[in-house]
C-alpha cells in the first residue's frame, strides 16, 4: 500500500550518505508506522520491540530494526505529512474495497453510574 502512496516529502529529509551508519529507508519506516497504526501500536518502544518478536514486523523491516529513537525521531520530523497520509490512506483503503467510508457519529451523553475503581477491583 505504501507504494501507490507519494512519500516524496519523507525522503527529502532522509540521510544519504556521510558518515555514520547509512540512514533507514523512510518507505519501510513509514510501512512500519501504517502496520503498527493498524494493529493498535503506537509506541516507539514497543514497535522497536515487535521488530525483534513479530515475524510481520521483522519481515517490513527486513530484520535491520530501527532504534526506539529513530522511529520518535521519524514521527516528530514527519508529523504533518503523516497526518495527511492518514487521509490518503483511508482514500486508497476505500478505493481497494476495503473499508467503507461514510457519516461517523460521536454520541457525548454523560450517564451517571456507581462504578467506583475500588468496586471493581476483586
Amino acid at each position: 500500500m505504501v507504494e501507490r502512496l507519494d512519500t516524496a516529502r519523507f525522503h527529502r529529509r532522509a540521510k544519504l550518505g556521510g558518515v555514520g551508519r547509512r540512514g533507514y529507508d523512510p518507505d519501510m519506516l513509514l510501512t512500519l508506522f501504517v502496520y503498527a497504526m493498524a494493529q493498535g501500536v503506537c509506541s516507539s518502544r514497543r514497535i522497536e520491540r515487535l521488530c525483534h518478536t513479530d515475524v510481520a514486523f521483522r519481515i517490513v523491516c527486513a530484520q535491520d530494526v530501527p532504534d526506539h529513537t529513530v522511529l520518535a525521531r521519524f514521527r516528530q520530523q514527519h508529523q504533518d505529512a503523516l497526518s495527511g497520509l492518514l487521509t490518503e490512506t483511508l482514500v486508497l483503503a476505500a478505493e481497494l474495497g476495503m473499508v467503507s467510508l461514510g457519516v461517523v457519529a460521536f454520541d457525548g451523553t454523560k450517564i451517571a453510574a456507581d462504578a467506583s475503581r475500588d468496586a471493581n477491583r476483586g
